[in-house]
Formats: structure tokens, C-alpha cells, sequence
């Protein structure tokens, strides 16, 4: 449930806060006119944001918890079997936040830590799609800092929050889609798209034979969309395993279209100490429940697939 939420059509945003009285008015008028130091530039990029959390925490607190608190929902749910009561329902597929633009004191490279999260209606928390922690920042050759020498010197790169109301744009489902976000320090475009009737596809990638020691990137698509869902992509590094000895993807789900839809699994993946990469490609049918399975053969290693099917929401 990480990657496909169900579109939102409920949540809003900052626009919709209380009005402000003229004595506020006032005192922001007196506030404009004082010279800003470097805090105050700071404090000034998370209004938006700082709005956006008073008003949900206003509106939706009572019945789901802290606006921080992470879901508890996790994927799989009715694999096993479908209940009765169960229909195929809408999803969002989210495949990147890319930022393509640096504003202002900002260059090219930047250490970017923090956090990009989605919220769904099945239970309004925290679905992360980004996360990453000050001493663990990622390089960049989106509430997000740019990591500085200490902690004082850090800088807000994009601090937004914005609604997709799944019912509204129901019309524009089954293509990809694009949202560019404009802030004074970046520019963040946002590639998502509203899969109709959908299922929600759990993948699992194990070595089954062969060498272990390899490079690669996995990834995922739709039969209807020309889009990649990167599952990971190790670099230069050895692929990890989890506990359960599958792969340990950066991220595992994905939602595919129920009727009439595919998905398709890609490997491209190299041996240790060699510099040829070798492919492979796997098409799945989508299930109402159940699993799906398969092999990818690389010649160095074979690899089992796993695919784990669910319906995202039970009436």
C-alpha cells in the first residue's frame, strides 16, 4: 500500500483554512516591514505546510490519530482470499518525485534528507514514499532540507502539500500523468497516473540458482502505461536480501489494472566483476487474489518471481 493509494477524495489543503480577523491582518502587515534574517526566510517557506497540518489535524485528528503517525496498513491484505463484499476500486499510482530545477543560493550537487508521504482514505496516515534522516541524506547529481556543513546551516528545498481528488479526475484515468511544484529554492515534477479498477500486485524476487553476487535494476510496468515503477536499482553496489532471503526491493507494490491488464517484470542485472548486463522479462495476468509465479533466467542466475495479488479496500 506504500506505492498505490486509493485516489483521495476528501482530503484538502491549506486553501481551505479559517479567515484571518483585521487585527491579524494587522499585525502580519507590521511583521512584513521588519528585516528578515535567515530563520525567518526559512519559517516563511513552511507557512504552506504549517497551514496545511493546522487544518488537517482540525479535520481529521479525531478519527485518525496524529497528522505524523505512519499506516499500519500494509499490503496483502486479501491475498488469500477476496471477501464478499469487495469491488475493484480506482488507484494512484505513484511513480516519482524528480526535481529538475534549483532556485536561488541552490547548485547542483545537493545532499537532500526528509520526508515525501501520500495519505489515502483507508485510514488518512503517512504512506512514505521518501524518507531519509539527516546523517543518512541522498545525493542529488521533496518537506525537504538541503543538507549544509552543520545543522544551521541547512536549507529548506520544497516544503508543499496538495490534494488529488480521485472522483474529479476520474476522467483522465489510465494515462500518465505530470504535476510540476514551484517553490523559491526548486522546482519538484511529480509523474503519477489514476489506474482504474485496479488490483494491487506485490512483488517478491528470490535467487534460485546460480551466482548471488550481481548488480541490477528491477523494474515494473503496466500493459497500458509507458511508465517504469523502479523495484530498485543497486548502481555499482551488490543487490541486498531481506530476512526472508527475497531481494530487498526499495519498494515492492504496484497497481495494475484489473480488467484487461498486465504487468510486467524487467531484470537488468550484471555479475560481479563483469561488465555485461543481461536481461530478462516476465508478463503476469492480473487475479482477483492468489499468486502468480514465474522464473527470470539472466544465464548467471535464475531468479523466482513472486507476485502476490489483493483487492485494496473491503466494504
Amino acid at each position: 500500500m506504500a506505492a498505490a493509494a486509493k485516489p483521495e477524495a476528501g482530503e484538502g489543503e491549506a486553501t481551505n483554512c479559517h479567515r484571518r480577523s483585521a487585527a491579524g491582518q494587522e499585525e502580519e502587515e507590521e511583521e512584513s516591514k521588519r528585516p528578515r534574517d535567515g530563520n525567518d526566510e526559512e519559517e516563511e517557506l513552511l507557512t504552506e505546510l504549517s497551514r496545511y497540518r493546522r487544518y488537517w489535524t482540525d479535520l481529521w485528528s479525531d478519527d485518525s490519530g496524529d497528522i505524523d503517525r505512519r499506516t499500519e496498513i500494509g499490503p496483502m491484505r486479501y491475498t488469500e482470499e477476496s471477501p464478499r463484499f469487495a469491488m475493484l476500486l480506482d488507484l494512484l499510482e505513484v511513480f516519482s518525485f524528480e526535481v529538475t530545477e534549483l532556485k536561488g543560493i541552490l547548485r547542483w550537487p545537493i545532499d537532500v534528507f526528509g520526508l515525501i508521504s501520500v495519505r489515502d482514505s483507508l485510514d488518512r496516515n503517512r504512506n512514505y514514499i521518501f524518507e531519509c534522516t539527516r546523517n543518512n541524506c541522498q545525493t542529488l547529481t521533496a518537506k525537504l532540507r538541503v543538507k549544509g556543513t552543520s545543522p544551521s546551516e541547512d536549507k529548506i528545498l520544497s516544503a508543499k502539500a496538495f490534494g488529488y481528488n480521485g472522483t474529479a479526475q476520474r476522467h483522465r484515468c489510465g494515462s500518465l500523468r505530470s504535476m510540476m511544484l514551484s517553490g523559491a529554492r526548486s522546482t519538484l515534477e511529480f509523474k503519477y497516473a489514476h489506474i482504474p479498477v485496479a488490483l494491487e500486485a506485490t512483488i517478491k524476487v528470490r535467487i534460485t540458482g546460480g551466482s548471488t553476487d550481481l548488480c541490477g535494476k528491477f523494474i515494473a510496468h503496466t500493459a497500458s502505461i509507458n511508465e517504469d515503477v523502479i523495484l530498485l536499482d543497486s548502481g555499482e553496489e551488490m543487490v541486498a536480501f531481506s530476512h526472508d532471503g527475497a531481494i530487498d526491493f526499495c519498494r515492492s507494490v504496484v497497481a495494475v489494472e484489473g480488467n484487461g491488464g498486465a504487468l510486467i517484470v524487467d531484470v537488468h542485472a550484471r555479475q560481479s566483476g563483469d561488465e555485461n548486463i543481461s536481461c530478462a522479462s516476465k508478463k503476469f495476468i492480473p487475479v482477483r487474489c492468489g499468486w502468480s509465479r514465474d522464473t527470470l533466467d539472466v544465464g548467471f542466475c535464475r531468479m523466482s518471481v513472486e507476485v502476490s495479488w489483493s483487492l485494496m479496500f473491503s466494504y
